[in-house]
């Protein structure tokens, strides 16, 4: 481990807001949180103190450089923070990557990594534009100026999407109950990230028992699919496939428990970020038309009319750099913490051990010292030109270091994928007069949805092109 030592010269307390005994700022901060954040960064800098709960110091660090040195120069002094380890948290994912500490994370994520490279994700292109065709095949029968819950649709494409990449399973019972039942595990999973008194688990409240009921049709469901996979031996190439052949150095196999676990930890990754972060994305298209038609261009130019395949995504540039911008401007994973386990310093200030450290990728992402214009939508952020020099952890949507989220390549590629597919046929329009406000619970949610009409849209490819485009 990297460690500096810490003198009485440099054992300064961050700035920050006076808290109360025992809960801190806690109170303030639960009433909205990101504005609270937002407010103490402008007032006290990069480094703030949010005083205590309990014996524990809460801090909010949003520099570039103070993030890689928890992420990589001194990560092994940090471990996941105490919002992961609630029992909810433990009850819907086990042992899976998001909660696991370890050698036990460590095992797993050698395990996992081979299903996540970017060939792997090649070979679930075909299934990903499929389940997009479907859903712009119900698009097309809906009369324009009908307003769609744009949050709604994007989950549910997703879900469909990531159930079929991890569990081979389209279309069928199996899909409708787990869908049904992993929100009813998400909303609680929500309802408790902000409360100050949580009440146990295992009290038999109607909250509780709904919890657990949602929790056991999910688990019923995956053991099933499991168990028919080993039974039939059947071929299939997913990534509950990759899973069950994934052997350890020791040539271990995962058991059902930890295969469980994983199965729910990137179902849960796998659509609830991305089909939120599309939403944010068609949102943001609608109140920048000169953005949306240079994106209009592209396709036309490059795609022709015909369904994008992988090895066109490269090509569509404008269209990665959308949705790189996209996530900036709305990172759905919008708050992450870490826990050190020794006393440490991080920028001239001493943090005792044991600590909660918060990093908002909402706050950094608009860091003035490393964004030009940090407010306004410009996918051009993403040019090489003006990413050159902007450091690393400038922009972490998908976390960083050896906790890195291991389905980032799955995410980019699915959300470029719809985008391509969808602005093809259609321009997404917000309702006149619905609000729009940020709801940041587990995820950066739209506090009232988005409700968007549909405005189809004529290919204008080039004829060269057109004369051998194939329609979706």
């Amino acid at each position: 481990m990297v460690k500096q030592s810490i003198s009485p010269v440099v054992s300064k307390t961050p700035p920050g807001p006076r808290g109360l005994p025992i809960v801190g700022c806690f109170p303030q901060m639960a009433r909205n949180p990101l504005q609270f954040l937002i407010e103490v960064t402008r007032q006290y800098g990069d480094v703030v103190h949010l005083g205590a709960i309990g014996s524990q110091q809460l801090y909010l660090l949003t520099n570039p450089d103070d993030l890689k040195y928890i992420f990589v120069d001194n990560n092994k002094n940090y471990t996941k923070g105490t919002n992961f380890k609630g029992q909810e948290v433990a009850i819907t994912f086990g042992n899976g990557l998001v909660h696991s500490e370890g050698e036990l994370a460590r095992r797993q994520r050698r395990l996992m990594q081979p299903a996540f490279h970017r060939e792997r994700i090649g070979l679930l292109i075909t299934d990903m534009t499929k389940i997009i065709a479907q859903m712009l095949e119900r698009w097309r029968g809906i009369e324009e100026n009908t307003p769609l819950d744009i949050p709604e649709q994007m989950l549910d494409l997703t879900q469909k999407i990531v159930i079929k990449a991890l569990l081979g399973v389209e279309g069928s019972r199996e899909t409708t109950e787990i869908i049904q039942a992993w929100n009813t595990v998400f909303v609680y999973n929500s309802e408790r990230t902000w409360a100050l008194i949580k009440m146990p688990v295992n009290l038999p409240t109607p909250k509780n028992l709904r919890f657990k009921q949602a929790i056991r049709t999910v688990e019923t469901n995956i053991y099933r699919i499991i168990r028919e996979r080993k039974q039939s031996g059947s071929d299939v190439d997913d990534m509950l496939a990759m899973m069950l052949n994934a052997r350890d150095e020791l040539g271990e196999t995962m058991s059902e428990q930890q295969l469980r676990d994983e199965m729910v930890t990137m179902f849960a990754a796998g659509f609830e970020t991305s089909g939120t972060s599309l939403s944010w994305i068609w949102y943001l298209l609608s109140q920048h038309p000169k953005v949306e038609q240079k994106l209009h261009e592209e396709l036309d130019t490059v795609l022709g009319g015909r369904t994008p395949t992988f090895e066109d995504l490269p090509n569509l540039k404008y269209t990665k750099m959308i949705v790189e911008e996209g996530m900036r401007v709305y990172p759905v994973a919008w708050l992450n913490s870490r826990s050190n386990i020794d006393d440490d310093e991080i920028a001239g200030y001493h943090i005792p051990s044991r600590s909660l450290l918060m990093l908002c990728p909402y706050i950094t992402h608009r860091h003035p010292s490393f964004w030009e214009n940090p407010e306004e939508f410009e996918p051009e952020h993403f040019s090489p030109e003006r990413s050159a020099n902007r450091p690393r952890y400038a922009y972490f949507p998908f976390g960083g270091g050896r906790r890195q989220c291991l389905g980032d390549i799955f995410a980019l590629t699915e959300i470029q994928l719809v985008v391509a597919m969808v602005a093809q046929h259609f321009r997404l329009k917000l309702v006149p007069g619905h609000p729009v406000e940020l709801k940041p619970l587990l995820t950066l949610q739209a506090r009232y949805g988005l409700s968007m009409t549909l405005e189809r849209r004529s290919s204008f490819a080039p004829a060269s092109r057109r004369d051998h485009a194939s329609t979706v």
